[in-house]
């Protein structure tokens, strides 16, 4: 098995020496170096994610990666291999992490509708950390001042349901 290509994106000969311990990973590994671009610390991330979804779901690699969906991105000759490498890690991490992925695509969600609704701009904070978060807006002139309190007043839901959202579980 030709382990060059670890080397040659500068994976670490402690990282390599594991992965030698574990040949379905290893195999695998590096028929996705071979199709995706990652970086030593995506990689590193990469297996981590692997390892503890396998231990944490007592699943063999395979059918970690069969229901990630990953050898269908891998395939996939439509997009480049950096945009493949950044889709399998947003998938194990997902996988890895499946309420604070959730939690963060409801903030999304949040976010996406309030810039819709108001013009404006809400920001949580990293991690949920804390109980509050922050909505701001662009003001040029008067008229814009006079529209915010107006566009707050309509946007009053979104902001309780992101209240909501953020105190969930903190």
């Amino acid at each position: 098995m030709d382990i060059s290509i670890l080397e040659k994106r500068g994976i670490n000969t402690k990282i390599i020496g594991s992965l030698q311990k574990e040949q379905e990973l290893l195999e695998f590994s590096l028929k996705i170096l071979k199709k995706a671009e990652m970086n030593a610390n995506s990689f590193k991330n990469f297996l981590r994610y692997t390892r503890e979804i396998g231990l944490r779901e007592g699943k063999p690699f395979d059918e970690i990666f069969q229901n990630a969906g990953l050898c269908t991105i891998l395939n996939n000759e439509n997009i480049s291999e950096k945009t493949k490498g950044e889709e399998l890690m947003n998938r194990l991490y997902n996988l890895r992490y499946p309420l604070w992925s959730k939690k963060q695509a409801n903030f999304m969600k949040l976010k996406n509708k309030f810039c819709a609704a108001t013009g404006g701009e809400i920001n949580f904070p990293d991690f949920a950390e804390g109980n509050c978060f922050k909505i701001s807006f662009t003001i040029k002139n008067d008229t814009d001042i006079d529209k915010i309190e107006q566009t707050i007043a309509s946007a009053l839901p979104i902001l309780k349901e992101s209240l909501k959202e953020i105190k969930e579980n903190s």
